[in-house]
C-alpha cells in the first residue's frame, strides 16, 4: 500500500508551500500625502562668470598676461588686480571658488596671496580680504571670495593676485612655470 508520505506527493506539497511563502512576502501599500505652499517664487536664469570683461563668450578661458614676466630673484613678487563679475542672466547669485596649479620647479616654489578688494602697492597686494592663506603654496591653492549676484549695483570683485618667489626657494635662474587659476560658479538659492 502506497503511503501519503510519498516522493511525488511529499515534492508537490513542498512546492506549493514554497510558492504561498513567496507571494506571502510580496505585500505593499500605495498612498501619498502632499501640501501646498503659497508665497514662493520660481526664477530660471543662466548662471555664467567673467573674468575681466563682460561678454558672455565660450570657451570661458581668460589669458592673463598681467603676470608675465620674471621674477628675476628670490624674493621677489608681482601683483595684478583681476575683476571677476557675475554676468549671469535672470538676477542669480553665485557662490565661486578659486583653485590654481602651476608646473615646473618653479610652480612648486611659488607662493600665492589673493585680497578680495585688495589693490597693488608696487609688486605687493594691499587692503581687502586674504582669501584662503596668505602665502599659501600656488600649486594646490583653493579659496572661496564669497556670492556675487548679477542683481546687485555692483555684480563684481576685484581680486588682487599676488605670487612671489620666496627667498631661498633654490630655483636656478631661467626656470619657467605655467599657471593656472580656474574659478568655479555655483548658484546660490535663497
Amino acid at each position: 500500500m502506497p503511503s501519503w508520505f510519498g516522493r511525488g506527493r511529499t515534492r508537490a506539497l513542498l512546492s506549493a508551500g514554497l510558492l504561498v511563502g513567496v507571494g506571502a512576502v510580496g505585500t505593499s501599500a500605495y498612498w501619498s500625502a502632499g501640501t501646498q505652499a503659497t508665497g514662493t517664487t520660481v526664477q530660471s536664469g543662466t548662471i555664467h562668470i567673467d573674468l575681466a570683461t563682460n561678454n558672455r563668450v565660450k570657451p570661458e578661458t581668460y589669458a592673463w598676461t598681467a603676470l608675465t614676466g620674471s621674477l628675476a630673484v628670490a624674493g621677489e613678487s608681482q601683483a595684478k588686480v583681476l575683476r571677476v563679475r557675475n554676468n549671469s542672466i535672470g538676477g542669480l547669485t553665485f557662490g565661486y571658488t578659486i583653485a590654481a596649479t602651476a608646473s615646473g620647479t618653479l610652480g612648486g616654489a611659488l607662493k600665492v596671496t589673493v585680497r578680495n578688494g585688495g589693490t597693488v602697492s608696487g609688486t605687493t597686494c594691499t587692503g581687502g580680504t586674504v582669501v584662503g592663506t596668505a602665502n599659501a603654496d600656488l600649486n594646490g591653492y583653493n579659496g572661496a571670495p564669497g556670492q556675487l549676484s548679477s542683481s546687485a549695483a555692483t555684480p563684481y570683485h576685484d581680486l588682487c593676485v599676488q605670487v612671489s618667489l620666496p627667498a631661498g626657494s633654490g630655483v636656478t635662474s631661467g626656470a619657467t612655470s605655467n599657471i593656472a587659476f580656474t574659478f568655479s560658479a555655483t548658484q546660490v538659492v535663497s
